[in-house]
């Protein structure tokens, strides 16, 4: 009776199981895909899972991906080719990084929206030129408020492509938010959600906008040497660009694996699905005569920084599909004024009440031709109000004087001529207690430890 009874415990148990997991196997590309469970506020998404230490964590898709015919495929005559070097990216051109650091888009199908952001924080940089430009802008702006960019409507997690984000960041109808531009991560952090309410974003994201200038997107098709050519001269004339690809398991665990940024993920030849279901950025190439398909292109992905090299990979030309589609945004830095970057503090963070201490401040315009003026709480109640102009760079000098004990953080932020403001930049200083008690007398008080402890009660030290 007994085996019969756990005979049925483990059959309940396979079936419980089945059911959570809802594991598929892919026609295309003979790959083991799981979806998540949904609930009345999500969706299901195609989940790939890390399989080298068994954990549970996933790599999110697109659950609705782009399916592909040949009626998709451009003329790619209207592309303009230019002659590029061997090997180029934008993470090392001219020795500086004009990319920004990979996110991760949780479990959320959202990889069109990071990289439509990512290749436009890029552009930014490029045009305004400034690779140290520190620009972050928030992709839950577009999951939240621009509904019509997803490929189903208001729901982004379930895929869309770049250009439907960066067609509806232009758009100034009410499909657009009545605007066009993106607006600062602060202004709107990632939840991993498209149903957060456009309302949650900051109050003055009208302020902060970051207006696009034009966007294009292009059905190439498979890998050839003209779409390679293609790719490349948008890349080196214009900056980064967003491309889909369809993603395997074997794709995913690679880059579990491998963190070296001179590896890269090899084609498996693997057969057309009609599918593409993950957006990426591609900055950059290297043509390597050794690797079969002739190089790689080197990408930018949206799955935190532990996966590849700082959430970077390289994948060897024509694989997983990688290039079929594209889009480009361009920015116009004229039609923009950026904000000071977040000053530096620079001074004591430790000292004594009743003394003067002198602080400096330091931040840059990145348009060059405005004046900074600065803003400094000292964290006692006080402040500076404004005070300024400096020239864009220069050291401003402030003093300070705190009356009593405590911890103080210290925040300043600037603003240029037409009071765009920065985010504040900190300093946490501490201004201990006062020394009442000489060396000599502090020993006598040791060894008398009662008169000691009496003491500390009656100063309350």
């Amino acid at each position: 009776m007994k085996k019969i009874q756990a005979i049925i415990l483990i059959g309940i148990l396979m079936f419980s199981a089945s059911g959570i997991f809802g594991t598929v196997q892919s026609e295309q590309n003979d790959i083991t895909i799981s979806n998540s469970n949904s609930s009345e506020k999500t969706c299901d998404y195609e989940v790939f899972m890390r399989t080298d230490d068994h954990s549970s964590y996933g790599y999110f898709v697109m659950h609705e991906p782009l399916y592909i015919d040949d009626s998709y495929v451009f003329d790619s005559s209207k592309h303009t080719i230019q002659i590029t070097p061997d090997e180029f990216s934008w993470k090392d051109f001219e020795g500086e990084d004009w990319t920004t650091p990979a996110k991760s888009q949780g479990n959320c199908g959202s990889c069109w929206d990071f990289a439509a952001i990512g290749a436009l924080e890029s552009i930014v940089k490029i045009r305004e030129e400034n690779p140290d430009l520190s620009i972050d802008l928030s992709e839950q702006y577009v999951l939240s408020c621009l509904p019509a960019a997803a490929n189903n409507y208001g729901q982004g997690c379930l895929g869309g492509t770049p250009y439907g984000a960066f067609y509806y960041m232009m758009n100034t109808s009410a499909e657009g938010n009545y605007a066009n531009g993106a607006i600062p991560e602060s202004c709107f952090p990632y939840q991993a959600s498209h149903d957060v309410p456009c309302s949650e974003k900051c109050e003055n994201w009208e302020d902060l906008l970051v207006p696009i200038l034009n966007c294009s997107e292009s059905y190439l098709g498979f890998d050839s040497l003209e779409n390679r050519a293609i790719i490349k001269s948008l890349i080196y004339e214009n900056g980064p660009i967003a491309a889909a690809m369809n993603v395997s398991q074997d794709f995913v665990n690679f880059w579990n694996i491998n963190h070296d940024p001179n590896d890269y993920f090899p084609d498996p030849h693997a057969p057309w699905g009609d599918r593409l279901n993950h957006i990426i950025v591609i900055l950059g190439w290297k043509n390597d005569s050794m690797i079969p398909n002739g190089g790689y292109w080197i990408c930018k992905n949206s799955w935190g920084t532990d996966w590849g090299y700082d959430g970077f990979f390289n994948i060897e030309y024509g694989a997983l599909f990688t290039g079929f589609y594209i889009s480009t945004v361009d920015y116009d830095p004229e039609s923009n004024n950026l904000p000071p970057t977040i000053p530096t503090i620079d001074g004591p963070n430790e000292g004594s009440p009743g003394n003067v201490y002198i602080y400096t401040l330091t931040s840059e315009d990145p348009d060059g031709d405005d004046f900074v003026y600065y803003y400094v709480d000292w964290g006692d109640d006080t402040n500076s109000g404004w005070f300024g102009p400096f020239n864009s760079g220069e050291e401003a000098t402030i003093n300070h004087t705190w009356s009593n004990r405590g911890k103080y953080v210290v925040k300043a932020k600037a603003k240029d001529t037409y009071d765009a403001e920065s985010d504040w930049g900190e300093l946490t200083v501490n201004i201990p207690r006062s020394r009442f008690f000489n060396s000599y007398f502090l020993k006598f008080l040791q060894s008398h430890p009662i008169i000691f402890s009496l003491l500390q009660k009656i100063l309350g030290l």
